[in-house]
Formats: C-alpha cells, structure tokens, sequence
C-alpha cells in the first residue's frame, strides 16, 4: 500500500457540500471480516489494517448478543440494535410457520438498510458477500448485489473470502458504485486459531487486497468491523435433556443454527428456551443455573433489557455458556467435544475501525453506522 498519510480522515464532507456531481466520486466501504477478533489481527501479518488503524480512529468494542452473524449484519447495515431491527439470531420459533425457521430473509429485517439510506441522497450501492443468507437478510436493496454461494463459490475455503474481496475491490473501481457493503465467510476462523499458519496466510492475503482497494481510492472513507469472535470450546450442554432430567418439558433454539453445519454443527455459546409450562420458569432457570458449564440463564425481559433484543423473537430463558461451553442438542445432557465457534459474551469483543472520517464515538458495532456518515 503506497503512503497513507494524505488519507487521514479527508471525508466525504466536502464533496457532499458540492452537490450530487461530487458524490459520484465518493467511495465508501463497509467491510465486515465475519469472525476476525483482534487475538487473529494480533497474530497476522496485516500492514494495511494496521496501519489505518493507527491513522484513522479504532477501538475494541462490542457486537451485538447473540455474537453472531445475522445479529451483527442487521445491526450494522441498519445502523440500529435488535431491539429495534428484530434480528435475535440466526435461527428462531416462528409463531406464524410453528417452527423453528432461519432468520435470512428481508422480511424480518424491520427497519431500513445503508443502501436505502444512501440512495436517498444520491449513492450508488453495492452489495458483496460469501453467505447468501446475508445477501437475503441485508442486501436486498443493494442496486449491485453479488454473492459467492450463490455463484457457486465453493463455502468451506479461504479462496471464498479471496473472491469476495477481489470481487468488491472490482465493484469498487465502477463509476457507477459509491458504496459497497462487503463482507465475508468465518470458515477458517471455525477451522483454524489465530495462531496457526493458514489462519495468518488467509489474513495476509486478505489484508493484500485491501491494501490495493486503498491504493486504488485515496479518499476512500472506510468502516471496517467483525460480527464476532472465536473460542474453541471443548464441552458442550443439551439443555432441554438437563430440564428433561427434573420433569420440565423444553423446546431449545440454537441461536447459531443455519445451513453451514461445517462451521459448528448447531453448536454455539447462546441458546433459546421456551418451555412447555410457564409455572416452570423459575424452576428451570434454576436448573439450568446449576449446570457446570452455564455462565448465566436470563428470563425473557432479562434478557432483551440487557442485550437489547426484541423479547417476542428470543425465548422463555437464554442461555449463555461459558468461555469453554458450547450449547445445542445433544444425544446425552453433556458432552466433550472440540469446535471452535461463537454466540456468547466471550466472542463479543471486536475490532471497530473507522478511516477517512471522522466518527463521534466507537463503542459498538451500531456506531460505525448509526450515524449514517455517508448522508452528511
């Protein structure tokens, strides 16, 4: 990457205050890394990110609970917390189907996207993604909408993430495209630590490729995040099998589950419960408390006060298990197992970086976006 020194926070602002004629030059990039914590930008070799990162504003901060990817995506393309969005998970109960349904299409996306709120005044947007979940939850509205599954880009590679990349640097580089949301695959942080050669060589790679988006647009404004971390966990709990132990009837949602089995087999650090018999809640919560392994079980108002979630699509109880505890359904109440993924506070921390404008604040994934800086 040539000198970055002239990019410092030189924004949009001006070429806002010029009119529509000067937005079309302006270039600005949302780019989530899906499960890239700090420990992995620590243990790599990423000369262009860190280098931003000290020249432009950065802060550990927080995701959004569940630490998953639907959650995060919808709180930062929408700018919003769940409460608000109504993304919990990236599964849940749907009363109006009566079953367990995956929370990845548009409709339970509740409030408006970037690129809605870009167009308003003017912007070109894209959209460019490995997961098609995302591309359906998110991207709809995106004038320019590219995603890898669906291109048939094999999911469980780190040339997934290659092609994103190369392919967002390509979106970028048209006139016609202000703003591109990119956002890539968390397979090799479910596959590998950050300590391990082929996680460092995919983060290298990556970190190339963004060097050469910043050659390519000197005034870029750039909003680059995770959605979460990544533990290994090495137990895991079936909660409905420690309530079924006592006599309490349960229905268990793993907050994580979607169709990419490969990352984590439905195993995650949350889960939701709803019971059978509400006069059994306390009881439950009780039980479930008890549990070796279990950091804490949260009624449904508990909860949403807390992580700020939409009550009517979370459950009776939430779950959340410990650093080393993984939770979903099991073929016993407890088991060893060694899956490295994520949905607890222990895979809340992320790295948030804002570079070429100048933020209010970074504290959480909301505030890359809240402030719709893109608008200004």
């Amino acid at each position: 990457m040539k000198s970055i020194s002239r990019r410092f926070f030189i924004g949009g602002t001006g070429l806002a205050l010029n009119g529509f004629s000067a937005q079309k030059a302006r270039k600005v990039l949302v780019c989530l890394i899906d499960g890239m914590s700090t420990e992995y930008i620590a243990k790599s070799e990423m000369p262009n990110l860190k280098k931003v990162m000290k020249t432009g504003t950065y802060a550990i901060g927080l995701g959004m609970m569940p630490s998953l990817t639907n959650v995060n995506n919808a709180s930062l393309a929408t700018g919003s917390y769940p409460e608000e969005h109504g993304i919990t998970a990236n599964s849940f109960f749907d009363p109006e189907e009566g079953k367990i349904v995956e929370m990845s299409a548009s409709k339970y996306l509740l409030k408006p996207t970037i690129f809605e709120s870009a167009h308003r005044v003017g912007l070109k947007t894209a959209f460019v993604g490995s997961k098609e979940k995302v591309r359906l939850l998110i991207g709809t509205k995106a004038q320019l909408a590219i995603g890898a599954e669906k291109q048939g880009i094999p999911m469980y590679e780190a040339a997934n993430s290659y092609w994103v990349f190369e392919q967002g640097r390509t979106a970028l580089r048209r006139p016609d495209v202000n703003l591109l949301y990119l956002t890539t695959t968390d397979y090799m942080m479910h596959t590998y630590a950050p300590e391990q050669t082929q996680s460092q060589e995919h983060l290298n790679r990556l970190d190339k490729i963004l060097g050469e988006i910043l050659d390519d647009h000197p005034n870029i404004e750039l909003y680059l995040c995770a959605d979460h971390g990544m533990n290994l966990k090495t137990m895991a709990i079936d909660p409905v099998r420690v309530l079924a132990k006592i006599g309490i009837r349960a229905r268990a949602t793993a907050a994580i589950a979607d169709k990419h089995k490969v990352h984590h087999n439905d195993l995650g650090g949350s889960i939701y419960v709803d019971l059978e018999n509400q006069n059994d809640v306390v009881k439950a919560r009780d039980a479930l408390k008890a549990e070796k392994g279990i950091d804490e079980v949260l009624l449904r108002d508990e909860a949403a006060r807390r992580f700020r979630l939409m009550a009517s699509r979370t459950g009776d109880l939430f779950v959340l298990g410990d650093q080393r505890t993984a939770l979903g359904q099991l073929e016993q109440v407890r088991s060893e197992v060694k899956v490295r993924t994520h949905g607890s506070v222990h895979e809340q921390k992320i790295p948030l970086l804002v570079f070429g404008r100048k933020p209010a604040k970074l504290e959480s994934i909301v505030d890359l976006t809240s402030t719709r800086a893109w608008e200004a």
